[in-house]
C-alpha cells in the first residue's frame, strides 16, 4: 500500500486543500491520503487556532464521499504538542511494513526544516512530498530541495501544481467582513461554520 499523510491546521479546510490532495493522489499513485488536522502545533502557539473538534468536523464534512480520502483524530487526541516525526512513526508501527508512507507539506517547509523535531527521523519514516506555493521561484525551490536531500540522504519529491493563492487566513478575513467565500470552501464547509458562528 502507499498511502499519503496531509496534515494542517485546516482552520478551515478550502478547495486549495482539496485540490493539493487530489493531485498528490493521482501523481503519486497512492491508494489513500490520511488528512491529519493538528491537534496542538508548536509553530502555532498562541495564534489562537479554532477548537480541534470543529475543525476536524469541517475536514470529514469536506472528504465525505470520496473513498480515496480518510481522517485521522491522533494528532487532536494526542497530549501534548503534536509533532511530525511521532505521527509518522505511530502510523508505522501502527501498520508495519506493509505500507509505504508520503508525507504531504508546502515548500516552505524545506526552508525552515532544520527548525522541524528529529528531522532525521521523518525522513527514516517517509518519502517527503513537498508543493509549490506563491511566493517560491522553482529555481530556489530545487535548490533548497538538493540542499536537503544531500544532508539527511533522501529523496524528495517536488510536485508542481497549479497555484491557487488562497488561504485559510484571507477565508477567515473574508468572514469576519462578511464576504461570501462559499465558492473557495467545499461542500458543506460554509454550513459548518455557520452553523458554529466562526470567524466572526
Amino acid at each position: 500500500m502507499k498511502k499519503g499523510i496531509f496534515g494542517g491546521t485546516f482552520d478551515p479546510i478550502h478547495i486549495g486543500h482539496m485540490y493539493i490532495a487530489n493531485e498528490a493522489l493521482w501523481s503519486l499513485g497512492l491508494d489513500s491520503i490520511i488528512f491529519m488536522p493538528s491537534g496542538n502545533p508548536p509553530h502555532k502557539k498562541g495564534k489562537g487556532i479554532t477548537d480541534a473538534g470543529l475543525r476536524y468536523d469541517m475536514v470529514s464534512t469536506a472528504i465525505r464521499g470520496n473513498k480515496s480520502f480518510e481522517i485521522s483524530d491522533y494528532e487532536i487526541n494526542k497530549n501534548g504538542y503534536s509533532y511530525t516525526f511521532e505521527t509518522l512513526e505511530y502510523f508505522n508501527d501502527l501498520e508495519g511494513n506493509n505500507t509505504e508512507w508520503y508525507f504531504i507539506t508546502g515548500c516552505d517547509c524545506l526552508f525552515d526544516l532544520h527548525g522541524w523535531k528529529n528531522v532525521d527521523r521523518i525522513m527514516n519514516s517517509c518519502t517527503l512530498v513537498v508543493f509549490n506555493r506563491p511566493g517560491y521561484s522553482k529555481e530556489d525551490i530545487y535548490i533548497q530541495k538538493k540542499k536537503v536531500e544531500h544532508l539527511y540522504k533522501s529523496s524528495i519529491v517536488f510536485m508542481d501544481v497549479l497555484l491557487l493563492d488562497i488561504s485559510s487566513t484571507y477565508i477567515r478575513s473574508c468572514i469576519r467582513e462578511e464576504k461570501d467565500v462559499s465558492f473557495f470552501l467545499p461542500e458543506g464547509v460554509k454550513e459548518c461554520i455557520a452553523r458554529f458562528g466562526l470567524y466572526k
